[in-house]
């Protein structure tokens, strides 16, 4: 017969087995909650632009650049003809470690030198984890130079006139909030509150001139052929910046529709609250020949669409002259 004390070791054997697998089961997961309760959290940054500089009169296109950690994220350029040159404008490093240092760089390009930029503006800043943060960054016009001179020397930045360090600290920066826009630049073509989008249709290639229907419009020879008349507009309630105004025309009496004209220019204020653009060269002539048009009623239709995704139309009908100029 075995004795007792050897007969209970099994027993006692095994349960210490299961201690053991119980104690590192639990070890494992205390382990995992705290590496999970310790891991840095994401977060964040949000650069919100302004510009004292108009897109189209004082700068064509800027290159834009943004680094994260040291790595390339994004380098293109935004260029006023294309329509996505327009301000305030947001650019964002979302998702990024804690401590995450970003950066990003501002060359802004004149029509006069296109290969070396009237302005520079670069900031670097670090992430936040759990936090979304506004860095605001002005290019300003204190900051531009005349053609081929030169910017703050690298890795300064100018900032009010003045050439200093471009590192913020995140602790001075403020929680993101899209409404930074409203407060950022009042446009003096689309106040804050102004009401539903205006757009009345006149003529006019230097300025705005108003007309009333059936007013005669003079028909007027092309510099390269073909034939136009210089439309003009007042707007109320859309961006100065950055709109996309398309002119279409019918004529009624031949069925026939005018090819559109679109472009994208930066308007003027004018008195009244109001904004205009003047000098669009809408071509008549192409189904039509230009003797089969001249004389004849068009209806005009003028619609604006600007960055925000707000769109004003205006309609005016007009006769042709029957003369050409």
């Amino acid at each position: 017969m075995r004795p007792p004390l050897l007969a209970a070791r099994p027993r006692c054997a095994l349960r210490l087995l299961r201690l053991l697998g119980l104690l590192c089961v639990l070890c494992l997961l205390a382990a995992v909650t705290g590496c999970s309760a310790d891991a840095p959290a994401t977060g964040t940054v949000v650069v919100g632009v302004t510009s004292e500089l108009i897109p189209g009169v004082d700068v064509d296109r800027v290159r834009v650049v943004l680094r994260a950690g040291g790595a390339l994220l994004r380098d293109d350029v935004l260029t006023h003809r294309s329509g996505q040159l327009f301000f305030p404008r947001e650019f964002a490093f979302e998702d990024l470690d804690d401590r995450t240092a970003v950066e990003i760089s501002l060359e802004a390009f004149g029509a006069e030198d296109p290969d070396r930029p009237v302005l520079v503006r670069t900031a670097t800043t670090r992430v936040v984890g759990g936090r979304a943060l506004l860095l605001r960054l002005r290019l300003e016009r204190a900051c531009a130079v005349a053609p081929g001179a030169a910017t703050c020397p690298a890795p300064q930045t100018c900032v009010a006139g003045g050439c200093n360090a471009p590192h913020v600290d995140p602790g001075r920066l403020e929680p993101y909030s899209a409404s930074w826009k409203a407060d950022a630049v009042p446009d003096p073509c689309k106040p804050d509150g102004g009401g539903a989008p205006v757009v009345v249709v006149g003529e006019g290639q230097g300025d705005y001139f108003p007309l009333a229907d059936l007013d005669e419009v003079q028909v007027e020879a092309g510099p390269q052929g073909g034939y136009h008349v210089f439309i003009a507009i007042r707007i109320k309630n859309l961006r100065r910046s950055g709109s996309t105004t398309v002119v279409s025309g019918v004529v009624p009496e031949l069925d026939t529709t005018i090819e559109p004209l679109r472009v994208i220019f930066t308007l003027d204020p004018d008195e009244g609250g109001f904004c205009k653009l003047s000098g669009l060269r809408f071509r008549l002539d192409g189904e039509r020949t230009i003797e089969e048009l001249l004389g004849k009623v068009v209806d005009i239709e003028v619609t604006v669409t600007d960055p925000d995704g707000d769109t004003g139309t205006g309609r005016r009908r007009v006769t042709l002259s029957e003369t050409i100029l």
